[in-house]
């Protein structure tokens, strides 16, 4: 289904619902999306974000069999 056809078939699931819930959780889920998460983070943690991604861009990560071999389990099972 193309992206027009799917619009379409949620307008008509919208126009034809008469479940509240349903219309209230879409509202929610909308407004949600109105802000991103990166936007509400300080300026540092902002930061710290930006450079994670730079250093994972860059193969500089760390394997997570290596990362529980030096740090431990911390209580996985």
């Amino acid at each position: 289904m193309n992206v027009e056809a799917t619009k379409l078939d949620i307008v008509q699931t919208i126009v034809n619902s008469t479940d509240a819930g349903l219309l209230t959780e879409l509202q929610q889920f909308l407004k949600s999306r109105e802000t991103d998460w990166f936007d509400q983070l300080l300026q540092f943690q902002q930061q710290d974000v930006i450079d994670g991604i730079a250093e994972a861009d860059r193969g500089e990560t760390i394997p997570h069999k290596e990362v529980v071999k030096r740090f431990g389990k911390w209580g996985m099972k």
